[in-house]
């Protein structure tokens, strides 16, 4: 066989397999539906240190809530409420100074993109990801330095996936699971000011992330 005719049948071979995904491809389907979900934040905060001084602020939390969802097959939007709890820590000079009871809660609107893979009759996996706005509505007590709970409002960016079980042709129960990391928040920007100015810039803000895991019950229209 010539070249040519070699790459004829490797151009056919590629059509062939386009066009058998583009057929497998997923039917868009639209559902809604509501459930429950764990939420947390382990990271975030801030430290500096000139030796032989350091001051440490963590503030950790998690707690769960409510949401509800829209599902139109390759996006998910949701719109959640949930209360949290956890300490917030001072450290000074490399020694637990304080530890203080908080509670939180909040609002997250997220947006998600998916790709189901079906895996038989019932069950259908699909990786996700995409965006959530976390919006802090009380903070109790106020975090040192902290004006106001929309100060710890941040963008978050989550990577994960998912698992729908279909009881009937309309009715299916979903379980997702999220890693994120998030940006920094307007109270980490003032403490970072705070800790570079007091320790000569060397001061920093901790990574902020954590993890949400959801399940629902939802209907397909």
């Amino acid at each position: 066989m010539n070249r040519k005719g070699l790459l004829v049948l490797v151009i056919v071979a590629v059509m062939a397999a386009s066009s058998n995904a583009f057929a497998q491809m997923p039917e868009l389907k639209l559902s809604a539906g509501a459930g429950g979900y764990f939420t947390s934040d382990f990271g975030g905060g801030g430290e500096g240190s000139v030796y032989p001084y350091h001051e440490a602020f963590k503030p950790l939390y998690a707690g769960g809530g409510g949401f509800v969802f829209f599902d139109a097959t390759f996006v998910e939007l949701s719109l959640g409420f949930f209360a949290a709890s956890g300490d917030v820590k001072y450290y000074g000079d490399y020694k637990l100074m304080m530890e203080r009871d908080t509670s939180y809660t909040g609002l997250d609107i997220s947006l998600l993109g998916k790709y189901p893979f079906a895996l038989g009759e019932h069950v259908t996996l699909f990786p996700l990801l995409g965006i959530t706005y976390r919006h802090f509505t009380s903070v109790k007590p106020d975090i040192d330095k902290l004006s106001k709970p929309g100060d710890l409002s941040a963008l978050w960016f989550q990577l994960g996936g998912g698992v729908d079980y279909s009881f009937t042709e309309h009715i299916y129960a979903r379980l997702g699971v999220l890693y994120g990391i998030r940006l920094k928040n307007k109270w980490e920007k003032d403490l970072a000011n705070y800790l570079k100015t007091t320790y000569d810039g060397n001061g920093e803000i901790r990574l902020g992330h954590g993890l949400d895991v959801k399940l629902a019950v939802g209907y397909r229209f």
